[in-house]
């Protein structure tokens, strides 16, 4: 999550990217059924729905896609929807 949060921050959705550290840093501390159901569940609603939302955006360096890092986020993104639902 942390890593993701760090390439949240470069695509310039830093709100996001804290959310993201903040749940990271209670997992770390806490991860009793609970916790992790409450992280699991704030993930999914990050998430967004339609255009605008995180599966519709891309990486972007000096304008254009930046292939390695928005490979990385792509992947981050799946394992991040894996989690959020259960798997």
């Amino acid at each position: 999550m942390s890593r993701f949060a760090f390439i949240l921050r470069v695509m310039g959705l830093s709100d996001l990217a804290q959310g993201y550290d903040e749940v990271a840093g209670k997992l770390r501390k806490d991860q009793s059924p609970e916790a992790v159901f409450a992280a699991k569940s704030w993930v999914a609603r990050s998430f967004g729905n339609g255009s605008g939302s995180l599966s519709d955006r891309y990486v972007y360096s000096d304008g254009v896609i930046d292939e390695r890092l928005n490979a990385e986020y792509e992947a981050l993104l799946h394992k991040l929807t894996n989690f959020a639902n259960g798997a």
